[in-house]
């Protein structure tokens, strides 16, 4: 067996296993060279199957499925696979087969919204049409939103829009459960089911803890019936929100590729990836007896991080039924059971599962480091506002430099900003990011929000900084602490001219203004605001020193 990822450390390498890694390029950002990797894959003849794992490799591989060696590529037929990938389109086929699912509607522009939700219940879900979205510039993996009212709604349909059509959807409550299968050309052969009890993130998502469970007929019979109407062949999981104690359910989506609770399936006995081998090879799946019942899996470090998260109350309490200390427990001393096992670590193949703690431990203490040092840095900012060494650099400044990442938002905000409404200054002001791309207009919708507070970014081009602006600014403004250690990697002959601009006035409670790129509305108008009241204090400091 070998392996191939975009990343040169997949885990999956350090597999007894694998016996050769190969690397591919990221179908997220140059999916036309992925492509002509596969196909020259499938026409050099190497491999008998190739096993598509994650959604951004199924989605793209669609398009070879016609090539002559195409047979190989194990995922569903590519009208079955279109209508799993799009959540609007799987919904409208529960209804055509009398499957609940919670009461659901594509909105592709804010035009349409306002009536579109009427009559919606709130809390609504927003989720993506297409889990994987672009916006013209960029593909970006996209995940689900919560709105608690109209002005949430507004916002953040705005930021989903950006990147495509998404589905406005009541919330529906229940237990989170999946039914796992293998269908042969629309008929299921196997089916297992599981039960999620740890979610990351809490509000609901993939599972960091779960258990196999026996299988509902109800929720089997459903999953049965939306395999036979899309002919599928290959594997699926079919996720559904169930109230045992009504025995009601409600379709949530069609994942048409392995899942990532996958480990859980093959602890307990159904081991899927064998199934879809035999299925391809020998063209059926030989019978499997039922899979194993309370048995448990885990995968270390999304659970630690939902462990943080359940510390730090890290979810909407509308949403959220925050488990109690002695749940905790019960489930951390699950691990001494003979029925629970790991995601990663496995007796019988150790070195992975080693990798994986190391990782871990490294992350974890690295992570550590940076909190200790974030602390320091912005101490010394906030000293460096406090003592006047800021104030005293402005004050023989001839030129400032604001800096950001894409130069489209805060940075050119500021530019503009201290240009317009400070017109009798006698300093200059540039701008510039880390972005390669130069010449990007600005962000629209701070365009529309920067406009609305008197400063017009229309015909903005953005700059990339180099070390000939460095060299002719006398101080440098950064949005986020990143900033100034990317400039400090860099450019260390600026390391001592750059400052955090919101360390002094700390407008918003914070020393940094984050991006706001692809984010809600409120979002912008809330850095613009931090933004324009920064470039004033500034001003303010300059005004003072011009004083005879």
């Amino acid at each position: 067996m070998n392996v191939a990822s975009s990343a040169p450390d997949a885990i999956a390498s350090y597999s007894r296993y694998c016996r050769t890694t190969l690397i591919y390029p990221d179908p997220l950002t140059q999916e036309a060279e992925f492509l002509a990797w596969c196909a020259d894959l499938l026409e050099r003849n190497i491999y008998q199957l190739i096993f598509p794992i994650t959604e951004r490799t199924v989605v793209p591989l669609q398009t070879l499925l016609k090539h002559p060696g195409g047979g190989r590529i194990t995922i569903a037929p590519t009208e079955a696979l279109a209508v799993a990938l799009n959540k609007d389109r799987t919904l409208a086929l529960a209804a055509q087969l009398g499957i609940p699912a919670p009461r659901s509607v594509e909105v592709d522009n804010l035009v349409d919204l306002e009536q579109t939700s009427q009559g919606m219940s709130m809390p609504l879900v927003l989720k993506p049409v297409r889990s994987i979205g672009a916006d013209g510039t960029e593909r970006r993996q996209l995940s689900v939103a919560y709105a608690f009212n109209s002005r949430e709604l507004q916002d953040k349909a705005e930021q989903f829009l950006r990147y495509g059509p998404l589905l406005l959807q009541e919330y529906v409550g229940g237990v989170g459960v999946g039914i796992e299968l293998i269908a042969d050309r629309g008929e299921v052969v196997f089916a297992f089911q599981h039960q999620r009890l740890h979610e990351v993130p809490l509000t609901g998502g993939g599972s960091s803890l779960r258990k196999s469970v026996a299988i509902e007929p109800e929720l089997l019979e459903a999953s049965r019936k939306l395999m036979a109407a899309l002919k599928w062949h290959g594997v699926a999981m079919v996720e559904f929100k169930w109230i045992p104690s009504e025995r009601r359910l409600s379709l949530m989506e069609i994942n048409g590729r392995f899942w990532g609770s996958l480990p859980l399936a093959i602890a307990a006995g159904a081991d899927f990836p064998v199934m879809l081998y035999e299925l391809y090879t020998q063209g059926k799946v030989t019978p499997q007896p039922p899979a194993r019942q309370e048995v448990y899996c885990r995968k270390i470090s999304s659970d630690l991080y939902w462990h943080e998260m359940v510390l730090r109350r890290d979810g909407p309490p509308e949403l959220v039924t925050f488990p109690s200390k002695g749940s905790m427990l019960r489930d951390a001393l699950r691990v001494f059971s003979p029925r629970h096992y790991f995601d990663v670590q496995q007796w019988r193949d150790p070195k992975p599962g080693l990798v994986d703690l190391a990782r871990i431990w490294r992350e974890q203490t690295d992570r550590v480091k940076r909190l200790l040092a974030d602390k320091r840095e912005r101490q010394a900012q906030r000293q460096a506002w406090r003592n006047g060494e800021v104030a005293r650099r402005l004050g023989q400044a001839r030129q400032i430099l604001f800096v950001c990442y894409g130069n489209i938002n805060r940075s050119a905000l500021a530019e503009r900003c201290f240009v317009q409404r400070h017109l009798k200054s006698s300093v200059k002001a540039v701008s510039a990011g880390f972005h390669e791309e130069a010449g990007r207009p600005a962000d629209p919708v701070m365009v529309e929000v920067a406009g609305n507070a008197q400063v017009d970014l229309c015909g903005w081009a953005s700059h990339r900084i180099d070390a000939a602006m460095l060299a002719d600014s006398d101080i440098v403004f950064v949005m986020e602490q990143k900033h100034l250690q990317r400039l400090r990697q860099a450019f260390p002959q600026a390391a001592d001219k750059a400052f955090l601009m919101n360390a002094g006035p700390m407008v918003g409670g914070s020393l940094e203004i984050l991006d706001p790129y692809g984010k809600a509305r409120g979002v912008y108008e809330q850095v613009c605001h931090q933004v324009i009241r920064c470039v004033d204090h500034l001003a303010e400091i300059l005004q003072k020193n011009a004083r005879p």
